[in-house]
C-alpha cells in the first residue's frame, strides 16, 4: 500500500477540525435527544469522523513521541492527547452497529489513551492487589479466613470508590471554573492557566477511562453470556425479542500511529481489530470522496502559492542575469571590479575552508 503524498492539500487546520468535533460532542441540545434516532446517530458518526481526521493529522506530523515527557509538549498540543478518549466515548454512543464491535473498539481507544498517558507519566497503572490487602496478608498469612479476606477486599473497594468519586467531583468543579475563565478571556488567557486546564482535563479523563473499561469488562461478560444462551437455544423456540440486523461494515479504531511498524506494535494486543495507518486511512478517505485524490490535485498544485513564489524568484533571477550581461557588454567599471574581486577571493580561499564549526 502506497504512502500518502508529502504535502496533502487540506483546506482545514487541525485546530478547526478538533474544535468542530469538540463542540459537536458537547452540544447541549443532544441532552434530550434519544440516542436511537437517525438524526443523533448521523451526528455521532460525523463527530467520530472529525476526531478521526484530527487523529490522522496528529499522526502525519508526528506530534507525540514516547521518548518525551509531558513538560516537552506545547500547551496547545495537550488537547490532542484526548483524541482516543473522545473517540472511545463517541463510539459507545453508536446504536446501529453490533454492540460487540462497539465495546471492542471503545476498549481499544480507552486502553490506547491510558497507555499514552502512562508514557507521559500522567497515569500509573494500578496494582492488582491493594496495599492494605498486601499488608494484612503479610501480617496474618494463615490466620485470615476466605470470608474475612473477601469482606476486607469489598470494604477497601468501597472506600477506594468513594475516594475516587470525591476527588473526581472536586476536579470537575475546578475544570468547570477554568473552562469559564478560558471562555471569558479568550486568546488573552495566560499559558499557565491554559496548561493547568488541559492537565486537569486529562487527569479527569483518565479516571473516566478507567471507569469505562470496568463497565466494558462487565458488559462483555453479559454479551458473552447472551451469545452462549442464543447458541444453546438455537434449535428451540423463537426468542422473545427479534435480533436486530446491523450494517456489515466493521468498525476500525483509528489510533495515533504513522506506519506499519507502529501499527503492528499497537495492534499486538488486539489481533481481531486491525488498526489503520496514516496511509490506509488517507486512501480510505480518498475512496469515500472526503479527501482529494493526489493525482487530480497535481494540476491544481501547479498554481499554488509555493509555485508562484518559485516562478517569481526565477523571473527575478532572469532579470538580474540580463542586467549583468548588459553591464558586462558596456564594460561597466564598477561591475568588472566586483567580478575581479570575486575571482581573486576564490583563487585565494578554497571552498568550505572557513566552515570549521563543530570540528575538533
Amino acid at each position: 500500500m502506497s504512502s500518502p503524498p508529502a504535502e496533502i492539500p487540506l483546506d482545514r487546520k487541525l485546530k478547526e477540525i478538533f474544535d468542530e468535533g469538540y463542540q459537536m460532542m458537547n452540544d447541549p441540545g443532544d441532552y434530550y435527544t434519544p440516542r436511537a434516532t437517525t438524526e443523533f446517530q448521523v451526528k455521532m458518526k460525523k463527530c467520530i469522523g472529525l476526531f478521526e481526521d484530527a487523529t490522522r493529522l496528529v499522526s502525519l506530523v508526528g506530534m507525540f513521541s514516547s521518548n518525551e515527557s509531558v513538560e516537552e509538549i506545547p500547551t496547545e498540543n495537550l488537547r490532542y492527547l484526548l483524541l482516543p478518549f473522545y473517540l472511545g466515548q463517541m463510539t459507545q454512543k453508536l446504536s446501529n452497529v453490533d454492540r460487540e464491535q462497539i465495546v471492542e473498539v471503545a476498549e481499544v481507544y480507552f486502553k490506547d489513551f491510558l497507555s499514552r498517558c502512562e508514557n507521559y507519566r500522567l497515569y500509573e497503572k494500578p496494582d492488582s492487589e491493594s496495599e492494605s490487602n498486601r499488608e494484612l496478608s503479610t501480617l496474618f498469612p494463615q490466620a485470615q479466613s476466605a470470608q474475612l479476606q473477601e469482606l476486607n477486599r469489598m470494604a477497601n473497594e468501597r472506600n477506594e470508590k468513594i475516594r475516587k468519586y470525591q476527588e473526581k467531583k472536586e476536579l470537575e468543579n475546578t475544570i468547570e471554573q477554568l473552562r469559564k475563565l478560558l471562555e471569558q478571556r479568550g486568546e488573552t488567557v495566560d499559558d499557565e492557566t491554559k496548561r493547568d486546564f488541559y492537565l486537569k482535563l486529562l487527569k479527569s479523563s483518565i479516571a473516566t477511562a478507567q471507569e469505562e473499561l470496568e463497565s466494558i469488562a462487565k458488559e462483555r461478560q453479559v454479551l458473552a453470556f447472551m451469545k452462549q444462551r442464543e447458541h444453546k437455544d438455537g434449535g428451540g423456540a423463537e426468542p422473545a425479542l427479534p435480533k436486530q440486523k446491523f450494517h456489515s461494515i466493521p468498525l476500525k479504531p483509528i489510533i495515533i500511529t504513522r506506519d506499519a511498524v507502529q501499527k503492528a506494535v499497537y495492534g499486538k494486543g488486539y489481533p481481531s481489530l486491525p488498526t489503520m495507518t496514516v496511509a490506509e486511512f488517507y486512501e480510505q478517505r480518498v475512496a469515500e470522496g472526503i479527501f482529494p485524490d493526489p493525482e487530480k490535485m497535481k494540476e491544481v498544485n501547479k498554481n499554488s502559492l509555493m509555485n508562484k513564489v518559485f516562478q517569481d524568484n526565477a523571473a527575478e533571477q532572469d532579470k538580474e542575469d540580463e542586467a549583468n550581461e548588459k553591464l558586462e557588454e558596456q564594460d561597466d567599471e564598477e561591475y568588472l571590479a566586483r567580478q575581479r574581486a570575486k575571482d581573486e577571493f576564490k583563487d585565494e580561499h578554497r571552498r568550505g575552508e572557513g566552515n570549521r564549526y563543530n570540528r575538533s
